[in-house]
């Protein structure tokens, strides 16, 4: 509970603010929860953003239903999901590995800037941990129990999966290699497993029936995103002239994605991550440890499990483009990387306990509890102290058009809104979120017909993003007496600039 308690204050504080601005794919998420509003049951699968799984759209909605439509309402459906994630993860860890493991793991989880960088935005995407933990800790119950039903349960909530995110099926497909290499390491017993296997299995088939029927149907549209970023379109592939050059360019997709956990140098401007391995060194290195360890207790199933997962997680780098996305598809390891990293230092301790004897058997458990210190320290500087502060995420996740946009709307009626932007138009899915109700025209050369001209008799606000902030002087000229509001870069410049006349 306690643990839960930070995550939830690390995942909202100052959720509206950090980080700046809002994604146009956070802004769609918003825009799609009207519309199951308006509409009600919208489908499985909608094409904004490449096309995604509806499930956390509903949950949206119903927030939306009982408050009402905000950045930060937005933020908070997809920040309350993350939150829940750390109860279920602990009930996993503590159930598959012990306390021990539980308490490091899950604790290492609350400061991941990993798991931040997601909880903290309305990407959909941070939905799939939760299910894979919960249905992680509801198979290691199942195979515990002597009932059937838990298996049936497990099914449903597997099912369920198909509706968080794009890349969960590699999920399933660690899960169903789990379950296959369990079949036979406990052949003798086919005859009791077989039949809770089927019941798994009609479970999540039941729950996934309509995502089915609709990759069935709509296989043009429901595949299109996996083509659109598939390795096959990746321009370092496709300019490789010999079938040798692009197996290396696969194999360095494969190194790439075993390294993600300390090493993935290269920003990634679909969403600001990148930079920066998705955990700090420390943690990796016990992360590592962790899959080796696992794998070499291959035949237990938590730890099979765990191994089979991870690696799912990182390797579906290997099937992507480079670096479009890869922190978020590869989120498929979280929750259990913390947990193997908590099962890495909880082997140290019990080594240094075993060498050192009882008179600093204390020494360990004292340095894994410094190593967590340092982690935590580390993860909260990470987000709160660099990432936010980055200007390319104030570029990736629009956060001058935001600032703009809610400083024309400082004036009790901003009009029409003359909006000059060589990015974006008027109609960005951003503006369209939080103003749905501003008319405006685009005034700039690449989505509109430039003008200075003041054509509307009631109230107008020009808002001048880069480069048209520069007609700010004479905007003031040709029509004295309006209001300025302004912010300036820096070196001076100004980032955006806000002319109104009444």
């Amino acid at each position: 509970m306690a643990l839960t308690v930070v995550a939830a204050f690390l995942r909202i504080y100052r959720l509206a603010d950090l980080p700046p601005g809002l994604h146009g794919d956070e802004a769609l998420t918003g825009l799609d929860a009207l519309r199951v509003i308006d509409e009600g049951w919208i489908g499985p699968y909608v094409e904004s953003a490449l096309g995604q799984p509806t499930g956390p759209l509903y949950w949206t909605a119903l927030l939306f239903k009982l408050s009402h439509p905000s950045l930060f309402i937005l933020r908070l459906s997809m920040a309350i999901l993350a939150i829940a994630t750390i109860p279920t993860a602990y009930l996993m860890f503590r159930v598959g590995f012990g306390r021990w493991v539980a308490v490091f793991g899950t604790t290492a989880l609350v400061f991941s800037v990993w798991h931040l960088q997601f909880s903290r935005a309305g990407f959909m995407v941070v939905s799939m941990p939760l299910v894979i933990a919960i249905a992680s800790a509801m198979i290691f119950w199942a195979m515990r129990s002597a009932g059937k039903w838990p298996w049936f349960l497990t099914g449903l909530v597997l099912g369920l999966g198909v509706y968080s995110y794009g890349s969960y099926p590699a999920f399933l497909a660690a899960f169903g290699a789990f379950l296959a290499i369990q079949l036979v390491l406990l052949r003798s017993r086919w005859r009791a497993l077989l039949p809770r296997c089927a019941l798994l299995i009609l479970g999540a088939f039941i729950v996934a029936l309509p995502m089915v029927r609709f990759a069935i149907s709509e296989s043009d549209v429901y595949f299109s995103h996996a083509s659109q970023v598939s390795f096959y379109r990746d321009p370092a592939f496709t300019s490789s002239e010999s079938i040798g050059e692009k197996t290396a360019h696969l194999t360095g997709r494969v190194l790439s994605g075993l390294a993600l956990l300390v090493h993935h140098p290269e920003l990634d401007f679909s969403d600001g991550t990148g930079g920066r391995g998705a955990l700090d060194p420390i943690l990796a290195i016990l992360a590592y440890a962790g899959l080796g360890i696992a794998l070499f207790r291959w035949r237990r199933p938590p730890y099979l499990l765990a191994a089979l997962v991870v690696l799912a997680g990182l390797m579906v780098i290997a099937f992507t483009a480079t670096n479009w996305g890869d922190m978020r598809r590869s989120l498929v390891a979280v929750p259990f990387v913390y947990g193997l990293a908590g099962l890495g230092a909880w082997e140290l301790v019990r080594l240094g306990q075993r060498h050192l004897g009882t008179q600093a058997r204390h020494a360990p458990v004292i340095a894994a509890g410094a190593v967590l210190a340092i982690a935590v320290g580390w993860n909260g500087y990470a987000y709160f102290g660099d990432y936010v502060t980055k200007d390319y995420v104030d570029w990736v996740l629009v956060g001058r058009l935001v600032d703009s946009l809610d400083a024309a709307h400082t004036f009790d009626d901003p009009g029409e809104i003359y909006f000059y932007s060589a990015r974006w138009s008027y109609n960005y899915e951003t503006r369209k979120f939080l103003y749905p109700d501003t008319p405006g025209t685009d005034r700039s050369r690449e989505f509109g017909e430039f003008s200075l001209d003041r054509t509307h008799s009631g109230p107008i606000t020009y808002v001048l993003l880069p480069p048209y902030e520069r007609e700010l002087a004479e905007l003031q000229q040709r029509y004295p007496g309006g209001t300025t509001v302004q912010e300036s870069n820096d070196d001076g410049t100004l980032r955006y600039a806000v002319y109104h006349l009444p």
